[in-house]
């Protein structure tokens, strides 16, 4: 969860976090050796004494050596100026005031679920040296290795002061309709107990309660999304209450079916609109954990068009914090120097994108996915960074190896991309003029800056570029309109034998 909620952070770096003076850190950190990478792990002390935390950093160790060895903690940092004081290794040490309400919840989950059992865990604040800049960016780089490593994880959605009623809800849910019965008679099971049950006030309010788990700030955490897709075990905390994901997972499915059945009462369904955004969101989660499980890693593409939604501390996060999940074949390493500015990351990114999958979509998405940086980018690079276009729709790599890869564009400038197309026609007046015979002179127009109708090879064109000097500028993606007495633009170029022409983008 190194994503947190943006704010002026009590320390210096990349990754704000609380104050800990310089004594504490010198007395409680060793190095690690980031060549075998080794993790510093945390065993919790159950007893509680004197209202304090008190735990203690073990040695450090491989990770491949202590797998299944720890639990991992996934939560929302929260603000660095909130803090609450703990003590490690028998030292004062300032912690996230959301991190101490998660160990109290953790404490509390394995009293009742591991009471013959160490409380050993791995949470990033703690176990990482957040002074040292170079361990905090080789952690990053395995992030993925330390969650999919643990026996468990707990995700705690809830922070201080909470109603646990709706998980509560939850669980009952669950265990009354025979959890471990057939897979088919659970979800008729499942259908009637609610139907049943909605007169019942009580229940009705309980269920109420429910959505204050989707209002949790966890899940607008870019870091957490890693976190939760790579665990193979979690439980989700709230207060003191918790659920496994896989009762989760069997539960919302139906909740959201019937969410919509009038015979669920204005109360709910008043509910279920107040959190609808976030209720998106969470199947986003949902989708992509079951989509990873099943398939593996992602198309980057697909991942960063999907994920804008998500909030981070640093820009650069909505990249490296997914890393974990896409191929490695893509070679990004993660760089927080001041120098790899986020514009510069994003035309590092949509080039590696172009030459790793082989294909020319990033082109529709360049079109539509316009923000702030845009200005200051290659127009065929999106700006990942904008919040306001809705979601694209996941696509099919294209297997180029029939020999079309001849074609293939190829970087060259920093930030140019040449590439091939058919050169279609030229808009004058806001109309467009076919260059096929007898129409070729009459649109002829040669003007700076003129808008013309290209079909690019290896994309989904046509696409309007901008004339400017000897380059092109990507305008937009057009409508695929027929030219008159043609079936399609495609029709068109071939019965008129027009030869593809190199055409520069910047």
């Amino acid at each position: 969860m190194l994503g947190i909620m943006a704010s002026q952070p009590s320390c210096w770096g990349i990754f704000p976090t609380p104050a800990n003076n310089e004594l504490t850190r010198h007395t409680i950190y060793h190095d690690l050796n980031p060549a075998c990478q080794e993790i510093r792990l945390l065993r919790v002390h159950l007893e509680e004494k004197d209202g304090f935390i008190r735990c203690e950093l073990l040695p450090a160790a491989s990770l491949s050596n202590i797998r299944g060895q720890y639990t991992a903690i996934s939560y929302c940092a929260g603000d660095p100026r909130r803090t609450k004081k703990i003590f490690v290794n028998g030292i004062p040490f300032n912690v996230f005031e959301n991190l101490a309400h998660v160990l109290e919840m953790t404490r509390n989950f394995w009293t009742k679920t591991f009471p013959d059992k160490e409380c050993i865990i791995w949470a990033d604040q703690i176990c990482i040296n957040q002074f040292n800049l170079a361990e905090r960016s080789h952690q990053v780089g395995f992030m993925r290795g330390i969650y999919s490593s643990a026996a468990q994880t707990l995700i705690c959605l809830s922070t201080t002061d909470v109603d646990p009623r709706g998980v509560e809800w939850l669980v009952k849910l669950h265990q009354s309709v025979d959890p471990d019965g057939d897979f088919y008679q659970y979800y008729f099971h499942l259908e009637y107990y609610l139907r049943t049950n909605l007169a019942n006030k009580q229940f009705a309010d309980d269920w109420f309660a429910f959505y204050d788990v989707f209002n949790s700030p966890w899940w607008m955490r870019t870091w957490v999304y890693q976190e939760f897709i790579s665990s193979s075990n979690i439980y989700f905390l709230y207060g003191k209450s918790s659920v496994p994901w896989k009762r989760l997972s069997e539960v919302l499915p139906t909740l959201q079916k019937y969410s919509h059945f009038p015979y669920f009462g204005l109360t709910i369904t008043e509910r279920q609109a107040q959190v609808a955004d976030t209720t998106n969101i969470v199947n986003f989660f949902v989708i992509s954990k079951l989509r990873f499980d099943r398939v593996g890693p992602f198309d980057l593409m697909d991942l960063l068009s999907q994920s804008r939604h998500l909030q981070s501390s640093d820009s650069r996060d909505g990249i490296y914090a997914f890393l974990g999940l896409v191929r490695e074949s893509y070679g990004i390493i993660p760089d927080y120097s001041p120098e790899n500015t986020m514009e510069r990351l994003l035309v590092d990114i949509a080039t590696r994108i172009v030459l790793q999958d082989k294909t020319l979509d990033i082109l529709s998405d360049a079109s539509r996915v316009r923000g702030e940086l845009s200005p200051r980018l290659p127009s065929w690079v999106p700006d990942w960074t904008t919040k306001t276009c809705v979601s694209l729709i996941p696509r099919t790599i294209r297997d180029t190896s029939d020999g079309s890869v001849a074609l293939f564009p190829r970087i060259v400038q920093s930030g140019k991309l040449e590439l091939q197309g058919f050169h279609i026609g030229v808009f004058r007046k806001g109309k467009l003029g076919w260059y096929f015979p007898n129409s070729r002179d009459r649109f002829r127009h040669d003007g700076e800056g003129r808008e013309e109708l290209w079909d690019i090879v290896g994309a989904g064109g046509p696409f309007v570029l901008r004339h400017v000097g000897n380059q092109y500028h990507l305008v937009r993606e057009a409508q695929r309109n027929k030219p008159a007495g043609y079936n399609s633009v495609e029709d068109a170029v071939q019965r008129h034998g027009l030869q593809a022409q190199t055409v520069v983008l910047s």
